[in-house]
C-alpha cells in the first residue's frame, strides 16, 4: 500500500505513515462496499446484483485512500502544532 511519495516498505515510512497504513482504510472500505453492494440488491432489484459488488468495491476502496490521507494529514498537522 503505497503513502506519500510511492512508498510501500514500512522501513521507509515515516512513524504517522506506519500507524495509518496498519489502519488499512482502503482494505476496510473495499470489503464494506462489496458487503454493501450484494447486501443493496438483494434487498432491493436483484438483477442489479451483477454489478453492484464491482462498484461497491471500487468506491469503498476510494473512500479508505481518502480516508487514509485525511488521517495522515490530521496526524502531521497534529504534530506540527504540538512542536
Amino acid at each position: 500500500m503505497a503513502i506519500g511519495q510511492y512508498r510501500d516498505e514500512p522501513s521507509e515510512m515515516d512513524d504517522i505513515e506506519r500507524e495509518v497504513a496498519a489502519a488499512q482504510y482502503p482494505e476496510g472500505g473495499l470489503v464494506v462496499g462489496l458487503g454493501l453492494g450484494i447486501a443493496l440488491p438483494l434487498l432491493t432489484v436483484p438483477a442489479l446484483l451483477v454489478v453492484t459488488p464491482i462498484l461497491g468495491g471500487v468506491l469503498g476502496f476510494a473512500l479508505g485512500r481518502r480516508v487514509r490521507d485525511a488521517a495522515v494529514r490530521r496526524r502531521r498537522a497534529d504534530r506540527s502544532t504540538a512542536e
